[in-house]
């Protein structure tokens, strides 16, 4: 199978042109027989009936009930889509919890407007624009805080029982999918989305840890829940030496391989897995095992070895279509199986998988 240009998602692969010209295969539905249907409704439905809301809910219908991960989305459901997958959106900088009952800023992101206003973590939210958040989910109230860059939002929030007004003006926002350090004579990094910069900022960590002088380096994918193939490949080729990452074969049994051309690998390395671990992230963590690469610490991944495809329609919408299956480098089954680590530990009170990834390094 040729290699393709495009980019390639774990979850999707993304194309920035209309639908591909093909050959339609007969096809058993019949439409004529649902059109009448919908006739049928316009003429006697006791409601007016919203056909954009109709027609997508048809849509959605059409592709999720092929399978966990086909869909389609609306144009602003592919845009909010898209942005989520690159950690990019207009807000204001903050990360939301629940905390008795209250939603309370868990975490102000640096650089960000939230920031520049001087909201902190633990302020209690009230109410967003003039909208009382009590019995709202925090994606709901995420959904407020959110919107158009430049305008401002006006936050109510309650600090050490005092009611203050906070104006934040949104912005552009990017939130970088790593966080490393070193501690205990070890690297770390936590990736935590294989984003569309995720290799790069993963080559920054590992240059701060080489300034540090170790060659310990723990790769944190706990809870990652995937991203890009290529960026899986870019990162898997820091680590992994050279020859196959991933094998990715379609319907028809044409097979797509992607390679690493890393020589040796000059890192000790440990990959830190949970049951959250899916996607690119067992792309990863596989071509770690299959070639020795590292030591595989904490407990089976999630068990997605998909390819979907997403297309983007003439009216800015898209469908998300799963068209092939992923295999480790020695041909080992991801999908509804998982990758097994080395070690498997069960994490408790406190991060023992990290301790044991330390200890491995150490010893």
């Amino acid at each position: 199978m040729k290699k393709k240009t495009n980019k390639i998602l774990v979850l999707l692969l993304t194309l920035t042109l209309l639908l591909p010209s093909f050959s339609f295969a007969q096809t058993s539905v019949d439409y004529e027989y649902v059109d009448f249907i919908v006739e049928y409704i316009n003429a006697y439905y006791i409601k007016d009936i919203d056909y954009e809301t109709h027609q997508n809910n048809i849509l959605k219908g059409l592709l999720q009930n092929l399978d966990p991960y086909s869909d389609y989305y609306s144009k602003e459901e592919y845009e909010e889509f898209i942005n989520s997958l690159n950690q990019s959106f207009s807000g204001i900088g903050i990360v939301l919890k629940f905390e008795k009952n209250n939603v309370v800023i868990d975490r102000v992101l640096d650089d960000t407007p939230a920031k520049a206003q001087g909201l902190k973590a633990g302020d209690v939210i009230i109410s967003v624009n003039y909208q009382k958040v009590e019995g709202l989910s925090l994606e709901e109230v995420t959904s407020l805080l959110r919107g158009k860059a430049g305008n401002i939002v006006r936050i109510e929030i309650k600090r050490e029982n005092e009611l203050k007004v906070i104006k934040v003006r949104r912005e552009k926002i990017e939130i970088s999918p790593v966080e490393y350090d070193v501690f205990k004579g070890v690297g770390y990094i936590k990736l935590n989305s294989f984003s569309d910069k995720a290799s790069e900022k993963v080559k920054e960590a590992l240059k701060y840890i080489d300034t540090v002088g170790t060659n310990k380096v723990i790769l944190d994918l706990r809870d990652n829940p995937g991203g890009y193939l290529d960026e899986a490949v870019k990162v898997a080729s820091l680590f992994v030496p050279k020859g196959p990452i991933v094998h990715i074969k379609d319907k028809y049994g044409n097979v797509q391989s992607h390679y690493s051309n890393l020589e040796e690998s000059k890192y000790k390395l440990v990959v830190l897995v949970n049951e959250k671990s899916a996607s690119a992230s067992e792309i990863v963590a596989a071509a770690v095992k299959d070639t020795k690469a590292g030591y595989i610490i904490g407990t089976k991944t999630y068990g997605k070895g998909t390819v979907q495809n997403i297309v983007q329609l003439p009216k800015e919408d898209a469908i998300k279509l799963t068209v092939a299956e992923y295999f480790s480098p020695k041909w080992v089954k991801i999908d509804r199986v998982g990758v097994t680590p080395d070690l498997i530990v069960e994490n408790e009170t406190f991060d023992i998988q990290l301790e044991k990834a330390i200890d491995y390094l150490n010893n």
